[in-house]
Protein backbone atom coordinates (compact mmCIF):
# COMPACT_ATOMS: atom_id res chain seq x y z
CA UNK A 1 0.00 0.00 0.00
CA UNK A 2 1.26 3.63 -1.15
CA UNK A 3 0.83 6.19 1.91
CA UNK A 4 1.46 9.38 0.70
CA UNK A 5 1.69 13.19 2.86
CA UNK A 6 2.25 16.12 0.91
CA UNK A 7 1.69 19.87 1.87
CA UNK A 8 -0.08 21.65 -1.04
CA UNK A 9 0.51 25.41 -0.16
CA UNK A 10 -2.65 25.62 -1.62
CA UNK A 11 -1.42 25.05 -5.54
CA UNK A 12 0.84 28.03 -5.26
CA UNK A 13 3.61 27.57 -7.58
CA UNK A 14 7.22 27.63 -6.18
CA UNK A 15 8.30 31.59 -7.91
CA UNK A 16 4.66 32.74 -6.08
CA UNK A 17 3.39 33.84 -9.33
CA UNK A 18 0.05 31.87 -9.27
CA UNK A 19 -1.99 29.48 -7.92
CA UNK A 20 -2.11 26.06 -10.25
CA UNK A 21 -4.63 23.79 -9.08
CA UNK A 22 -4.72 22.06 -12.88
CA UNK A 23 -0.91 21.41 -11.77
CA UNK A 24 -1.42 20.42 -8.27
CA UNK A 25 -4.29 17.88 -9.13
CA UNK A 26 -2.30 16.57 -12.31
CA UNK A 27 0.56 16.09 -9.95
CA UNK A 28 -1.34 14.51 -7.52
CA UNK A 29 -2.95 11.66 -9.89
CA UNK A 30 0.90 10.77 -10.37
CA UNK A 31 1.28 9.88 -7.22
CA UNK A 32 -0.37 7.16 -7.61
CA UNK A 33 -1.35 6.28 -3.62
CA UNK A 34 -3.50 4.37 -2.25
CA UNK A 35 -4.37 6.86 0.54
CA UNK A 36 -3.14 10.87 0.05
CA UNK A 37 -3.44 13.63 3.00
CA UNK A 38 -3.02 16.78 1.86
CA UNK A 39 -2.37 19.70 3.97
CA UNK A 40 -3.19 23.68 3.56
CA UNK A 41 -5.68 22.91 0.58
CA UNK A 42 -8.19 26.06 -0.79
CA UNK A 43 -12.03 25.45 -1.16
CA UNK A 44 -13.59 28.34 -3.22
CA UNK A 45 -11.06 30.89 -1.64
CA UNK A 46 -10.53 34.36 -4.00
CA UNK A 47 -6.78 33.95 -3.68
CA UNK A 48 -7.15 30.64 -5.14
CA UNK A 49 -9.79 31.62 -8.10
CA UNK A 50 -12.23 30.26 -6.05
CA UNK A 51 -11.78 26.69 -7.04
CA UNK A 52 -12.46 23.91 -4.88
CA UNK A 53 -9.09 22.20 -4.97
CA UNK A 54 -10.47 19.06 -2.84
CA UNK A 55 -12.74 18.20 -5.25
CA UNK A 56 -10.08 18.95 -8.41
CA UNK A 57 -7.81 16.26 -6.67
CA UNK A 58 -10.78 13.50 -6.02
CA UNK A 59 -11.83 14.05 -9.78
CA UNK A 60 -8.04 13.62 -10.78
CA UNK A 61 -7.02 10.82 -9.11
CA UNK A 62 -10.38 8.78 -8.95
CA UNK A 63 -10.28 8.22 -5.47
CA UNK A 64 -12.89 8.83 -2.31
CA UNK A 65 -12.11 12.34 -1.01
CA UNK A 66 -13.12 14.45 2.76
CA UNK A 67 -11.86 17.82 3.03
CA UNK A 68 -11.46 19.07 6.92
CA UNK A 69 -11.97 22.75 7.32
CA UNK A 70 -9.51 24.56 9.94
CA UNK A 71 -10.38 27.90 9.46
CA UNK A 72 -12.24 30.46 6.95
CA UNK A 73 -11.04 32.28 4.34
CA UNK A 74 -13.19 35.70 3.91
CA UNK A 75 -17.10 35.24 2.87
CA UNK A 76 -16.55 32.16 1.44
CA UNK A 77 -13.26 30.17 1.24
CA UNK A 78 -12.45 27.17 3.29
CA UNK A 79 -9.04 26.19 4.11
CA UNK A 80 -7.95 22.90 5.82
CA UNK A 81 -6.68 18.92 5.51
CA UNK A 82 -7.57 16.73 2.94
CA UNK A 83 -7.54 13.08 3.01
CA UNK A 84 -7.91 10.67 -0.47
CA UNK A 85 -8.41 7.03 -0.47
CA UNK A 86 -8.44 4.41 -3.03
CA UNK A 87 -11.31 2.87 -1.99
CA UNK A 88 -13.50 3.72 1.08
CA UNK A 89 -14.36 6.67 3.41
CA UNK A 90 -16.00 4.66 6.15
CA UNK A 91 -16.25 7.32 9.22
CA UNK A 92 -14.50 10.55 9.29
CA UNK A 93 -14.36 13.31 11.28
CA UNK A 94 -12.46 16.94 11.63
CA UNK A 95 -11.46 17.17 14.95
CA UNK A 96 -10.04 20.81 16.53
CA UNK A 97 -6.79 20.99 18.06
CA UNK A 98 -5.73 23.32 20.85
CA UNK A 99 -4.24 26.55 20.39
CA UNK A 100 -1.83 27.95 22.90
CA UNK A 101 -2.92 31.82 21.62
CA UNK A 102 -5.57 33.18 19.89
CA UNK A 103 -3.50 34.92 17.43
CA UNK A 104 -2.25 31.50 16.44
CA UNK A 105 -3.62 29.94 13.18
CA UNK A 106 -6.53 27.78 13.65
CA UNK A 107 -5.51 23.93 13.09
CA UNK A 108 -7.42 20.83 13.03
CA UNK A 109 -7.04 16.85 11.63
CA UNK A 110 -8.69 14.61 9.97
CA UNK A 111 -10.16 11.20 11.30
CA UNK A 112 -11.18 8.58 9.60
CA UNK A 113 -11.93 5.02 9.01
CA UNK A 114 -11.13 3.97 5.67
CA UNK A 115 -11.08 0.84 3.84
CA UNK A 116 -8.34 0.20 0.71
CA UNK A 117 -8.34 -3.64 -0.76
CA UNK A 118 -10.95 -4.82 2.23
CA UNK A 119 -8.84 -3.63 4.70
CA UNK A 120 -9.66 -1.82 7.51
CA UNK A 121 -7.33 0.62 9.67
CA UNK A 122 -7.31 4.27 10.79
CA UNK A 123 -5.91 7.42 9.23
CA UNK A 124 -5.29 10.44 10.92
CA UNK A 125 -4.14 13.31 8.80
CA UNK A 126 -2.93 17.04 10.43
CA UNK A 127 -1.18 19.92 9.75
CA UNK A 128 0.13 21.33 13.24
CA UNK A 129 1.27 24.84 14.41
CA UNK A 130 4.84 26.00 13.22
CA UNK A 131 4.60 26.86 16.67
CA UNK A 132 6.31 24.28 18.72
CA UNK A 133 5.13 25.03 22.24
CA UNK A 134 1.85 24.41 20.76
CA UNK A 135 2.39 21.67 18.25
CA UNK A 136 3.83 19.81 20.45
CA UNK A 137 0.65 19.61 22.80
CA UNK A 138 -1.59 19.32 19.38
CA UNK A 139 0.44 16.06 18.74
CA UNK A 140 -0.47 14.76 21.79
CA UNK A 141 -3.89 15.25 21.20
CA UNK A 142 -3.89 13.64 17.76
CA UNK A 143 -2.33 10.50 19.71
CA UNK A 144 -4.93 10.41 22.26
CA UNK A 145 -7.61 10.32 19.63
CA UNK A 146 -6.00 7.60 17.94
CA UNK A 147 -6.21 5.27 21.28
CA UNK A 148 -9.87 4.69 20.52
CA UNK A 149 -9.84 3.65 16.78
CA UNK A 150 -8.64 0.94 14.64
CA UNK A 151 -5.29 -0.93 14.56
CA UNK A 152 -3.28 -0.89 12.11
CA UNK A 153 -3.65 3.19 12.00
CA UNK A 154 -1.64 5.86 10.82
CA UNK A 155 -0.74 9.60 11.52
CA UNK A 156 0.48 11.77 8.68
CA UNK A 157 0.94 15.26 7.92
CA UNK A 158 2.66 18.19 8.37
CA UNK A 159 3.90 17.88 11.95
CA UNK A 160 5.66 20.92 12.13
CA UNK A 161 7.98 19.10 14.48
CA UNK A 162 11.67 17.66 13.47
CA UNK A 163 11.75 13.93 14.22
CA UNK A 164 13.48 14.46 17.97
CA UNK A 165 10.61 16.35 18.49
CA UNK A 166 8.20 13.91 17.78
CA UNK A 167 10.00 11.19 19.22
CA UNK A 168 9.07 11.80 22.85
CA UNK A 169 5.67 11.72 22.19
CA UNK A 170 5.78 7.91 20.92
CA UNK A 171 8.47 6.64 23.03
CA UNK A 172 5.99 5.49 25.56
CA UNK A 173 3.57 3.74 22.80
CA UNK A 174 3.63 1.54 20.16
CA UNK A 175 4.41 3.73 16.91
CA UNK A 176 7.04 3.44 14.60
CA UNK A 177 8.06 6.97 13.30
CA UNK A 178 9.37 6.07 9.52
CA UNK A 179 12.76 7.78 8.85
CA UNK A 180 13.54 9.18 5.52
CA UNK A 181 17.30 10.09 4.38
CA UNK A 182 15.92 13.18 2.50
CA UNK A 183 14.48 16.54 4.23
CA UNK A 184 11.25 17.57 2.97
CA UNK A 185 11.27 21.17 3.57
CA UNK A 186 11.58 24.01 1.83
CA UNK A 187 11.19 22.41 -1.77
CA UNK A 188 14.20 23.86 -3.65
CA UNK A 189 16.64 23.37 -1.10
CA UNK A 190 15.02 21.10 1.98
CA UNK A 191 16.87 20.46 4.98
CA UNK A 192 13.99 20.54 7.45
CA UNK A 193 12.00 17.02 8.21
CA UNK A 194 8.80 17.99 9.27
CA UNK A 195 6.26 15.70 7.29
CA UNK A 196 6.21 12.24 9.04
CA UNK A 197 4.46 9.28 8.94
CA UNK A 198 3.49 7.63 12.29
CA UNK A 199 2.53 4.22 12.30
CA UNK A 200 1.02 1.03 14.61
CA UNK A 201 0.47 -2.24 13.21
CA UNK A 202 1.76 -1.57 9.55
CA UNK A 203 5.58 -2.65 8.20
CA UNK A 204 7.07 -0.11 6.53
CA UNK A 205 8.69 -1.35 3.28
CA UNK A 206 10.04 1.68 2.24
CA UNK A 207 10.12 5.54 2.57
CA UNK A 208 11.13 8.26 -0.05
CA UNK A 209 10.86 12.54 -0.53
CA UNK A 210 10.11 13.38 -3.66
CA UNK A 211 11.97 15.64 -6.05
CA UNK A 212 9.92 18.94 -6.08
CA UNK A 213 6.27 19.42 -7.37
CA UNK A 214 5.42 21.67 -9.34
CA UNK A 215 3.27 23.51 -6.90
CA UNK A 216 3.96 23.95 -2.94
CA UNK A 217 6.82 24.56 -1.00
CA UNK A 218 7.11 20.94 0.37
CA UNK A 219 8.42 17.98 -1.06
CA UNK A 220 5.64 14.87 -0.77
CA UNK A 221 6.57 11.86 1.40
CA UNK A 222 5.98 8.52 0.24
CA UNK A 223 6.02 5.84 2.69
CA UNK A 224 4.92 1.94 1.11
CA UNK A 225 3.47 -0.28 3.81
CA UNK A 226 2.41 -3.96 4.30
Amino acid sequence: MRIVSFNTHHGLTPDGSKVATDALARYCAGLKADVLALQEVDVRAHRSGGVDQAKAVAEATGMAGYFGLARKLGLRGRYGNALFVRGIIDQVETVPLPRHSHDHEPRSFVLADVIVDDRVFTVAAAHLSVHPEEAAPQLEAVLVALRRCHVPRVLIGDLNLKPEQVAPAIQQRSYAMASATLPTFPAAEPHHRIDHFLSEGFEVVSVDVLDAAPVSDHRALVVEVH
